[in-house]
């Protein structure tokens, strides 16, 4: 067998094949199917985002490459990703969807990261009957995106309901007097802030109090009117002995907030609680140092799990690209993974027989299969029998909503480590069997 990656920039897209699988023919039989299944990944190669896509794009990569080395799909079929990039913009992720669907053929899509973007790659899959799992999307928006009874999107991470309550139980656990909220004003920013707003009043002690959140724009070049709009509202109800601001939005808005923060005369000390979407080298970059980002905490899910399938995810990803996963990188391992058991175990490309399948290749009483045993998984499926996946990421099971569980971290970046993916290091754990309790 041979593989090739072959990387075209066209137009400012990206295209990614992995081929391979060649047919033969035998004197016993016809030749193996060498017609390739595709799958649509799209991720974010430029904008906001663009520091944590091409590392996802490298992650769905290493799931096709893993399974083409297994023997394929659908009696010996190689695999093949078509990556585009959606250039962080919900317009970009249509356009990416779209042009997946209808020039490129695929059979299921990866994608997108920005909630905003994977809002509007649902509507296009949704209307194709084409199933879509996205690794990084939280926003709690996307659970009403599809009735319950006809989903064809699922996500490898939690909703952001889970997150917000981890953040507003940090800050009270942090003995934040006055919590001023900054968001990303979009599908992902908004509900999430509100969530956060909600629930910290809900369990604040007296004293305690949440201001309006505060929305702001990605893209911008600053924030300078929005940083000076949360200063004056912490001053108006009284600066406290503990000031806190969450911070909801990706790395390149959100070093700039950093960075025009640090500006000001006259800014307050203050606690940062940045959430899932900062936990990326790119915020110390755009912020302009490393030190502006110093002790900056956060919240997010546990991307890099302390098991033996991520571990062997891990090595396995650095012996193909040189380098470490970052961020969701394991969940977008998984969710690729996922899209190619389904499809064996529809024994089909059809997008709804993959998306009933979805429901099935990750729960008891499927037998155990992880990452390490996917050539085991793939043979079982096709005598018909049932397998469990447990993923990279842990746990995959998807309830009714296309959604997942999970556990979360809190972070911390430490100036200290240079302003890479090392320096943010994991400071406390909130297990899911502690959420949903306020």
């Amino acid at each position: 067998m041979t593989y090739l990656f072959r990387r075209v920039a066209q137009g400012g897209w990206l295209l990614v094949a992995l081929l391979g699988l060649a047919g033969s023919c035998t004197a016993d039989g016809p030749a193996i199917p060498t017609d390739p299944i595709r799958i649509g990944v799209v991720v974010s190669l430029s904008g906001g985002l663009a520091s944590v896509g091409p590392h996802l794009a490298e992650s769905a990569e290493q799931a096709v490459l893993e399974v083409n080395a297994a023997g394929g799909l659908l009696g010996g079929r190689p695999v093949e990703v078509v990556v585009i990039d959606d250039r962080t913009t919900p317009e970009g992720a249509r356009r990416a969807a779209q042009q997946l669907i209808e020039d490129d053929q695929v059979v299921a899509i990866v994608g997108s990261l920005a909630s905003s973007a994977t809002l509007e790659v649902q509507d296009v899959a949704f209307n194709a009957g084409i199933p879509q799992v996205s690794c990084c999307s939280t926003s709690v928006a996307l659970d009403a995106a599809q009735p319950a009874g006809n989903r064809f999107l699922f996500r490898t991470v939690a909703s952001d309901q889970l997150q917000a309550e981890v953040v507003a139980r940090y800050a009270i656990d942090e003995s934040c007097d006055r919590l001023a909220i900054l968001h990303i004003d979009d599908e992902y920013g908004n509900p999430f802030a509100a969530s956060i707003a909600g629930i910290f009043s809900s369990l604040a002690s007296e004293g305690q109090t949440v201001v309006p959140p505060t929305p702001f724009s990605g893209g911008e070049s600053g924030y300078s009117d929005e940083v000076s709009t949360v200063r004056d509202q912490l001053a108006s109800v009284g600066m406290a002995e503990r000031a806190c601001i969450a911070l909801v939005g990706f790395p390149a808005d959100g070093g700039r907030i950093l960075r025009d923060w640090n500006s000001l005369s006259d800014a307050p000390d203050v606690l940062w609680i940045a959430t899932d979407g900062l936990r990326d080298s790119g915020f110390p970059e755009a912020a302009g140092g490393a030190s502006i980002v110093d002790g900056v905490t956060g919240t997010a899910p546990v991307v890099q799990p302390q098991t033996e399938s991520y571990n062997d995810f891990e090595s396995n990803f650095e012996a193909s690209f040189g380098e470490l996963p970052g961020i969701f990188g394991a969940q977008q391992y998984d969710a690729t993974i996922m899209l190619m058991l389904a499809i064996e175990a529809a024994r089909s490309t059809d997008g709804t027989a993959i998306r009933d399948a979805l429901f099935s290749i990750s729960r008891l009483p499927g037998s155990n299969v992880e990452p390490k045993d996917l050539r085991t998984a793939l043979s079982r499926l096709r005598e018909g029998s049932e397998i469990n996946y447990t993923g990279a990421s842990g746990d995959v099971d998807f309830d009714t909503l296309g959604n997942v569980i999970g556990d979360y971290e809190i972070w911390r970046f430490d100036a200290g480590d240079g302003g890479t993916e090392d320096a943010f290091s994991t400071i406390g754990m909130v297990r899911a069997s502690e959420l949903g309790q306020q």
